[in-house]
């Protein structure tokens, strides 16, 4: 059988003394972002949630930063950015180009003159290393093309 609060609450027919406001969960999203800085490009690369991501994910990410940041005149790295904060960092770092990784979580970055890549999530590139190669052609292509520009 079931009980009357169940069905009453269910039916939203609960008195109006038993009725809670129920807070709406928000979600929020936090990115970890890198941002690298070359002679005339600035870039960034960026996570969301690499907290709760896998071991395995989390490396494939550090690998990816400390490659990088070896090739970058100047970095930096930020943690738990969240989401509505994103836009401020990268327009205060004067970001031309935007890595984002896990293309699950939409980035309300509309307003902001850069070339934004939305790419397959670390686990994807993890399970198919197409996908990672991807990235790594993308971000040559990219320097590359740097390098063409400054000569």
């Amino acid at each position: 059988m079931i009980d009357k609060k169940v069905a009453y609450e269910e039916l939203n027919l609960l008195p109006i003394w038993l009725n809670k406001i129920r807070p709406k969960k928000i979600k929020h999203a936090s990115f970890n972002i890198g941002l690298y800085f070359f002679k005339e490009l600035n870039m960034s690369i960026m996570v969301p949630e690499l907290d709760k991501l896998r071991a395995d994910e989390k490396e494939l990410f550090k690998n990816v930063h400390i490659y990088i940041n070896s090739i970058s005149e100047n970095s930096k790295y930020l943690r738990n950015i969240e989401e509505g904060e994103v836009d401020a960092v990268l327009k205060k770092n004067s970001i031309l180009h935007i890595f984002l990784l896990g293309s699950n979580y939409p980035m309300e970055l509309n307003d902001f003159d850069a070339s934004i890549k939305s790419l397959p999530s670390l686990d994807e590139m993890l399970v198919n290393p197409d996908k990672k190669k991807k990235l790594w052609h993308d971000i040559q292509s990219l320097l590359s093309d740097e390098m063409k520009e400054n000569n």
